[in-house]
């Protein structure tokens, strides 16, 4: 048994040296009526008026660029942005790699995930790590926040915040249906419609792909779909409830190739047996009541399950130890042959709850705004690595280098909570806040 307790305290001030409010009195009534409309949203900018009034920068890709740009990905969004890397890495955008000014992208481990600002990768204090990722399809417009900004989100802000939005429901019935094809044997059938009636809007996507890979003995088959349905209790209360599933099965490797692997056929995959199988449940519920003129309360709680099996051929990489050992297996000419299996298996759930209330002033009779909120957090992990003799193995073997080689349970229960003023001093705004994070890891090593 490990057990680590970890406590940090973030303090940061910042100035901005731009007009703190909005100069134009209609766009502010504008800003000030969707807010009304939309209080079970949790944003990271909100408008583009809030440009000139958040720590450091930010960026928007509204939902027009996302069409008339014809984005196949997420990553091809996340390009538009300066400063962002997105990389690729099996053609779909299925798990990006996304990098902030030069951090290492490598599973988008240094950026916090956000839809509808409520987390969106399985483990962010455990194991902030994308292995999914929903279609872009699935979203309105997506919000990327740089910089100074981390008080008022966690854990993962060393990079970025990135905010997905998802659409609201329309004031009238609207539908779409689209339908693409292309090479590789590409197939995409997309539908999304809502409507409001009385005080209930609701609004359903879904999303279907299948192809074959950038790469030989690759297939890609996604599934996803998406609910969203909001119910106006009063007039200053909403309550926003959110459903959504995603499922996957590819037949994707975890090896790349060596330059002369790569020159001689870039699309060589001499990994036939591999195959990644996850899915994904998740269901949100924000309320939000706007108790006073000038002051909002949103608390959301959230619950997300993913399961993940990712069975991948052994190699002569040595990740595999002492694959020599395993009897006919002599390197990559003979990995059809002798060769097993690495079964890294996968499952967790998260869970939390998060209140977060809004003041539309400032102490000492400033002009301002301040945020206070907490929340509580907890993930837990099932983590299995299971060996098969044999390189389309589904189940333990019991060769030189078969059987259970890793079977722990991971726990994770975390506090935190946070402060920011926003003093608007003419020309200029202060933005001085606090934010606390307690976050306690249990792992069970079960192996023995």
């Amino acid at each position: 048994m490990k057990i680590k307790r970890v406590s940090s305290f973030l303090m940061g001030v910042t100035v901005l040296a731009a007009p703190a409010l909005a100069s134009d009195e209609n766009a502010a009534g504008a800003s000030a009526v969707a807010e009304s409309l939309e209080l079970g949203v949790v944003t990271v900018i909100g408008t583009r008026d809030a440009l000139g009034q958040i720590a450091g920068s930010g960026d928007i890709i509204d939902r027009e660029l996302l069409e008339t740009s014809r984005v196949f990905t997420v990553n091809e969004a996340l390009r538009k942005v300066p400063g962002l890397l997105a990389r690729d890495e099996e053609g779909f955008g299925l798990r990006p790699n996304i990098g902030v000014r030069g951090l290492n992208p490598t599973r988008s481990t240094k950026v916090l995930l956000l839809e509808d600002g409520l987390p969106l990768t399985f483990a962010p204090y455990g194991d902030n790590a994308s292995y999914y990722h929903p279609p872009v399809e699935r979203f309105d417009h997506i919000e990327v926040l740089k910089g100074a900004g981390q008080i008022l989100f966690g854990p993962q802000t060393v990079g970025a915040v990135i905010n997905y939005i998802t659409p609201t429901p329309p004031e009238e019935f609207t539908g779409v249906i689209g339908v693409s094809g292309g090479n590789h044997d590409f197939r995409e059938l997309h539908g999304e419609g809502g409507a409001t009636f009385g005080r209930t809007g609701f609004v359903a996507n879904a999303t279907r792909k299948v192809a074959d890979g950038a790469r030989a003995h690759m297939r890609l088959r996604v599934s996803d779909f998406n609910l969203k349905v909001r119910h106006a209790l009063s007039d200053a209360q909403d309550l926003t409830f959110r459903a959504s599933y995603y499922d996957e099965n590819s037949d994707v490797p975890y090896s790349g190739l060596t330059l002369a692997e790569y020159t001689a056929d870039p699309y060589a995959n001499p990994f036939t047996h591999d195959d990644f199988q996850a899915y994904r449940w998740s269901m949100s519920a924000t309320h939000g009541w706007r108790f006073a003129e000038s002051a909002t309360l949103r608390t959301s709680v959230y619950y997300t399950f993913f399961n993940r099996d990712w069975w991948r051929q052994s190699s002569n990489s040595a990740q595999r130890p002492n694959d020599a050992a395993d009897p006919g297996c002599g390197g990559m000419a003979n990995l059809d042959t002798g060769c097993g299996n690495e079964g890294r298996l996968r499952e967790f759930w998260t869970a939390g709850v998060e209140p977060r209330l809004t003041l539309d002033f400032a102490p000492f009779g400033l002009a301002g705004e301040t945020q206070l909120g907490v929340r509580f957090h907890r993930e837990h992990q099932f983590r299995i690595q299971a060996n098969g003799d044999t390189p389309d193995a589904r189940t333990p073997g019991t060769g030189v280098n078969g059987g259970i080689r890793e079977n722990n349970v991971r726990d994770v229960r975390a506090w935190s909570g946070f402060a920011q003023l926003r003093f608007d001093l003419g020309a200029f705004s202060i933005s001085p806040g606090a934010r606390f994070e307690h976050i306690g890891y249990d792992r069970l090593n079960r192996l023995n």
